[in-house]
């Protein structure tokens, strides 16, 4: 799938006392595999627009384009091509077990047989590494926060979604658990076939798998590319230089005072054993 938002608008209450304008003029894309994080501080529009994503709300003005069709033409299987694992995820989680909960929306909404929902929640529990096994008959809300965020995400990849986006999914995770998500999108990646959008204050956990970053600020778009071109953009201004990522931001800074740096991937290892080996010096 394509997804190419252009000149997104949204208006809460619009044409009231309290109209409330949290996006315009918002423009990027994303293609099939890449990996898209999105930074912004409070009130830049980060929620509005993944609902706008995920077709919870649509644009008052301007178009998303799913592989071409505006997202208003395309109805309720939006949410199933574009699924959406919301900040906290325990709000998600509602049935008496983990397997019922993961399989619900295929035995609810589908015409799929027992062992095809069998199949589909085991390969979903498999990819995000959750022994279904030990957990299949446990009331999901009795689970770590960690496993918690498993269970949605492998509740939103029984329906096979082309896109999924993943609201501030560090939150409230201990180093393992985000190590296990961090994995998780690159075995994504390595697939090729869906792509991932993340929504995250703590982007740098997930450096080495963005591909592009896009940076909201006031609701519009104050930077959109790769992690080296969106600190090149913006990290002469000090308010948006507190956004980015500081590995993506030392990179960079270092680059600029004349050492060769390669990002390559920014895995902390590969940066460190560059730095011994430029110890002499800037060129």
């Amino acid at each position: 799938m394509e997804l190419v938002v252009q000149d997104l608008e949204y208006i809460y209450y619009r044409g009231t006392p309290l109209e409330v304008r949290a996006l315009h003029g918002v423009s990027f894309s994303i293609a099939q595999g890449e990996i898209l994080g999105i930074l912004g501080g409070t009130g830049s529009g980060k929620t509005t627009l993944i609902k706008n994503l995920n077709g919870l709300l649509f644009p008052t003005a301007g178009h998303m384009l799913v592989d071409g069709i505006d997202s208003r033409e395309c109805g309720p299987e939006l949410r199933r091509r574009i699924g959406l694992v919301f900040q906290r995820p325990e709000r998600q989680l509602f049935e008496e077990t983990v397997y019922k909960d993961i399989s619900f929306v295929l035995r609810r909404f589908t015409s799929l047989t027992e062992g095809q929902i069998r199949y589909r929640v085991s390969d979903a529990c498999s990819l995000i590494g959750l022994d279904l096994g030990e957990i299949k008959d446990r009331s999901p809300l009795a689970l770590s926060d960690g496993e918690k965020r498993k269970v949605a995400i492998a509740g939103i990849l029984v329906n096979d979604p082309e896109i999924m986006i993943l609201d501030e999914p560090a939150v409230g995770l201990d180093p393992p658990a985000i190590a296990d998500l961090v994995q998780f999108i690159e075995e994504i990646k390595a697939r090729g076939s869906r792509s991932v959008i993340l929504v995250s204050h703590d982007i740098e956990f997930f450096l080495p798998v963005v591909d592009r970053l896009l940076v909201l600020k006031n609701g519009t778009a104050a930077a959109w590319g790769t992690p080296p071109e969106v600190c090149r953009d913006l990290s002469s201004d000090p308010e948006m230089r507190a956004l980015l990522p500081g590995l993506a931001l030392l990179v960079h800074d270092l680059q600029e005072a004349g050492y060769p740096l390669e990002p390559n991937g920014y895995r902390v290892p590969d940066l460190v054993d560059q730095m011994s080996r430029l110890s002499g010096g800037p060129n």
